[in-house]
């Protein structure tokens, strides 16, 4: 048992180690072609003759790979430029990239051609200049204030000027790099104390944006509860006038109608007083007051308060007319 066990231990083992170790993959064995073929593939490095190539990798502002029609990918130095540095953060670096990018990017055809002098640097990359399109790309950095013109000293000479008249058109308007001062130095490239001041004096006004920001924001939060509790207060103001304002007509409308109330009491009062009176006058003319003299004829059943008629009067008092059982005479009262 145990010897069949070990049997089928080694076997297992074997296949594993032939599989850790068996020949590459389809895919392998065509990317290691590619490679070798990469490696062996040149490149005619003939001064003032165009080659077209394709953008392979964006590297910096000044620096691009490129495929080359036989396969070979090539790093390609801008010859007589310097654009700021990605890689230490300088400013304007990320604006010269993105814009040699959208150059190349946007090209139907781009060219690399060699000069006289130098056709590699140190670091084993192509110094060339770029096409885009039949455009210098050197020009048009230079051009925008992206790129800083520089003299190799040597035979790479042959669009030097066309550069540096663009990079004086930059300079005089102060555009992008040269907007900072003493930020480019003569000859030498971009200086670190003036990058290091720049981010300091970015980093001191960012700050003070923020501050300024945040005092502007305590400000109107300010201002904000301000014109609420001002609203508020008004809104108070209003509904409290509407108050005032209503009880004072309640007051008026019941201070009417108590007025009126009484006008019409005064007026009813009046009408009783005045209708009393009618009524006492009727009454007093209807029986006239005792002990007035009244005239009387001797054969008459009523009794007189003038002579109204034909005949002979004799005078007398009411008490004495009445005790005879004579009546008022209705022409006379």
């Amino acid at each position: 048992m145990k010897r069949k066990l070990g049997v089928q231990l080694g076997v297992t083992f074997a296949v594993l180690v032939s599989f850790l170790f068996a020949a590459p993959t389809q895919s392998y064995q065509v990317e290691a072609a590619k490679t070798k073929t990469e490696k062996k593939a040149t490149i005619k490095r003939t001064a003032n003759k165009k080659i077209t190539v394709k953008v392979k990798k964006y590297i910096d502002g000044d620096t691009t790979r490129f495929k080359l029609k036989n396969g070979k990918n090539v790093t390609a130095q801008y010859l007589l430029i310097e654009t700021p540095e990605i890689k230490k953060d300088y400013p304007y670096a990320q604006e010269a990239k993105d814009r040699s990018r959208e150059l190349l990017k946007n090209a139907k055809k781009i060219q690399i051609e060699y000069d006289k002098g130098s056709k590699r640097d140190k670091q084993k990359r192509e110094l060339v200049y770029v096409w885009a399109d039949g455009k210098l790309v050197q020009e048009t950095l230079a051009n925008e204030g992206l790129a800083v013109a520089r003299d190799t000293k040597g035979k790479n000479k042959k669009y030097l000027d066309q550069i540096q008249t663009a990079e004086k058109k930059a300079k005089e308007q102060k555009q992008n790099i040269w907007s900072i001062e003493n930020y480019v130095q003569a000859g030498k490239g971009y200086s670190q104390a003036v990058v290091d001041a720049h981010k300091k004096a970015l980093k001191e006004a960012e700050a003070a944006k923020k501050a300024e920001a945040e005092r502007l924001k305590k400000e109107q939060e300010a201002k904000a509860a301000e014109e609420k509790r001002a609203a508020e207060q008004a809104e108070a103001d209003r509904k409290a006038e509407e108050k005032r304002a209503a009880e004072q007509a309640e007051a008026a409308r019941k201070a009417e109608e108590a007025r009126v109330a009484q006008e019409a009491a005064a007026q009813q009062a009046a009408a009783a007083q005045a209708q009393a009176e009618a009524e006492a006058q009727q009454q007093a003319a209807a029986e006239p007051a005792q002990g007035q003299t009244v005239y009387v004829t001797p054969t008459g059943s009523k009794y007189h308060t003038h002579k109204c008629g034909n005949g002979t009067y004799t005078p007398a008092t009411l008490e004495e007319a009445q005790a005879r059982g004579l009546e008022p005479c209705s022409k006379c009262f």
